[in-house]
């Protein structure tokens, strides 16, 4: 999934019928995983959007995110942030971005990076985003969704074409 800016992977959160915000998909994978260690099953499905958690699963998922962002906390996990793209990559480089000089990725050692016909070379700045690299905890990355789902009865998560997502409840 591509964005109008060019940025790769980017999942929409719907709050009751309203679009709230994104998440890069790399952020749902790292909370999935992380779910997975803690027997957090319903944070476990944001690994595979479109989902949609209804009413009677809305509670077990901020509960989850709660046990996930204080594990990401206590084990001092990070992502990276540059402007307004945020990201999780675990132990691989995830995609995040197309640019006209050729793919930004995210490397979990090495921050963003750029893939183009010159080869891989480092950002250090985008004119497409303001700011510099930098690491972040994994718990402000999470943020977001744990907003989206503390405020939600229904919380679509996805593309925004909900109608093939898969309803949990």
């Amino acid at each position: 999934m591509a964005d109008s800016q060019g940025r790769a992977d980017v999942v929409l959160l719907t709050v009751d019928g309203v679009q709230v915000g994104h998440v890069h998909r790399s952020v749902l994978d790292r909370v999935a995983e992380i779910a997975g260690r803690l027997g957090c099953r319903d944070a476990v499905a944001l690994a595979c959007p479109p989902v949609t958690f209804d009413s009677s699963r809305v509670p077990r998922l901020r509960r989850d995110l709660e046990q996930v962002i204080a594990y990401a906390e206590a084990a001092r996990q990070t992502g990276w942030v540059l402007g307004d793209l945020a990201v999780a990559p675990g132990d691989q480089a995830v995609p995040v971005m197309d640019t006209a000089q050729g793919r930004i990725w995210a490397h979990p050692v090495r921050g963003f990076e750029l893939h183009g016909e010159a080869g891989v070379c480092r950002v250090t700045e985008l004119a497409e985003m303001p700011g510099t690299p930098q690491r972040t905890p994994l718990a402000r990355l999470i943020a977001p969704l744990a907003d989206a789902a503390a405020r939600a009865r229904v919380l679509e998560i996805g593309d925004g074409k909900h109608e093939r997502a898969v309803r949990l409840g």
